[in-house]
């Protein structure tokens, strides 16, 4: 038991598990459009390796209070190694990409890299950041570089993955009060608990209807409409049961997790 938990708290803290999350909506994405690109999927996990680790690196070395400090400052060789290992295969399948695509993630990236000097600080701007890179990268990236018509029925699905990634990332910011500084305002900071719990039910529905929409207008099948409909049951659950006493395992783990059970959901 004590080397699952070893294992997962190294897989939480390098940030392995958040990039395999990425990688699953990237896959989801694929169900969705019917396109497939593995290039785009390798590329997704490894930037959001490197980026992830890049940023907790900044955030330590401005002295910013953050709840994995300890671990990574004991474990730098590996954080280190995976930043590198990220920005390698990350620029090897960058220049394979095509120009559109390459503007993209020039466009994305320099958002991430700017994060954590300027933009986490600035009032509600570090949702939109997080939410907009993740479906640039997690869906934008394959209608780009598969040359997918841009029509109502993209659209429509980057709405939804907009939606869905800002739905998960509003319990991470109520897990973060503690340590954001006093002057990071976010939405739990402005609504509080139950009227951030209450936002995220309300875009759950929109989120719905928008699946069944999609479905009424047969830019979705039955089984997907279906996969989505478990997401947001489980969805709903998760956020159900947060509270101020919950630990960052049930946010790394399980709310995180809402991206791997969407894609189980769908195949």
């Amino acid at each position: 038991m004590m080397k699952i938990n070893l294992i997962l708290k190294t897989l939480i803290n390098s940030n392995i598990f958040v990039s395999s999350c990425a990688l699953t909506l990237a896959l989801s994405s694929e169900i969705l459009l019917e396109s497939s690109n593995i290039n785009v999927c390798v590329f997704v996990f490894f930037a959001c390796l490197f980026t992830y680790n890049f940023q907790r690196i900044v955030r330590i070395k401005k002295g910013d209070k953050h709840k994995r400090k300890e671990w990574t400052e004991n474990n730098l060789h590996l954080i280190h190694s995976l930043i590198i290992i990220g920005a390698i295969i990350s620029i090897y399948f960058f220049i394979k990409f095509n120009l559109t695509t390459q503007i993209i993630i020039i466009f994305s990236g320099f958002i991430s890299i700017v994060y954590p000097f300027i933009i986490r600080d600035k009032p509600y701007c570090k949702i939109f950041a997080i939410t907009s890179v993740w479906t640039i990268s997690t869906m934008l990236l394959l209608i780009s570089e598969n040359n997918l018509l841009f029509n109502k029925t993209t659209a429509l699905h980057l709405f939804y993955r907009f939606i869905f990634v800002f739905v998960i990332t509003i319990p991470f910011d109520l897990r973060d009060l503690k340590y954001d500084k006093k002057n990071i305002k976010t939405i739990p900071t402005l609504l509080g608990l139950q009227k951030s719990k209450f936002l995220i039910f309300f875009l759950l529905i929109i989120m719905l209807i928008i699946s069944l929409l999609m479905y009424q207008y047969k830019y979705l099948s039955l089984n997907l409409l279906i996969g989505n409909g478990m997401t947001f049951i489980l969805t709903s659950i998760l956020v159900s049961v947060i509270n101020e006493k919950r630990e960052d395992l049930f946010f790394s783990l399980w709310i995180e997790s809402l991206s791997i059970f969407n894609f189980l959901f769908l195949i």
